[in-house]
């Protein structure tokens, strides 16, 4: 399948700044989820979605079409989510931050319909939501890449497969593993 964003990128290799608004308004959404689900802290996820924009524009004449621009993208977005990664000062601190209330709890709770739920089982939704950021902050990098791309980013094996540049099994196990590892820490979280 053709890459319907090379005639963009071609376009900024040239000199046309203004594919690069275009490629944003395609990307945006998308890579901001990715990176949210990874580094779970939204003004992190918001600072490192334009990262990955400006690293974009600044290399964008080492882009090959041998991968799809998206791709090329999200390996960008990846390497920035690593770096952040090793330059939170423990895992204490990664912690810390899952304990504040997030957007995401926010975007719950205001989705339900007035007098849906109780208010104690809205807090204790929260509570495990707080618990699940938490948990997913604590997984091994490779385990967290894979579990962001197929369940929050919704993205096949096959997608995941070509981003991080494994096989869909590997994908497929990584998953797995990380499924159980999460259910093995909201267990010891009392969830």
């Amino acid at each position: 399948m053709p890459d319907a964003d090379l005639a963009l990128v071609r376009a900024l290799q040239t000199g046309d700044d203004s594919a690069l608004d275009t490629l944003m308004e395609r990307h945006q959404e998308p890579l901001f989820r990715f990176i949210r689900g990874y580094v779970v802290n939204e003004a992190d996820a918001v600072e490192l979605t334009q990262e990955a924009f400006v690293r974009a524009y600044f290399n964008i004449g080492k882009f090959k079409p041998t991968a799809k621009f998206a791709t090329w993208l999200y390996r960008i977005a990846l390497n920035l989510c690593r770096d952040h990664a090793k330059s939170r000062r423990s895992k204490h601190a990664a912690l810390t931050d899952s304990l504040t209330p997030t957007d995401r709890e926010t975007t719950v709770e205001s989705d339900l319909p007035a007098g849906g739920k109780a208010p104690d089982e809205e807090a204790q939704m929260a509570e495990q939501m707080r618990a699940l950021d938490g948990a997913i902050t604590e997984l091994p990098h490779d385990l967290r890449t894979a579990l962001v791309l197929t369940v929050m980013e919704q993205r096949s094996h096959q997608e995941c497969a070509e981003l991080l540049e494994t096989t869909p099994k590997t994908i497929e196990t990584r998953v797995y593993r990380a499924r159980k590892l999460l259910a093995e820490l909201m267990s010891k979280a009392g969830f």
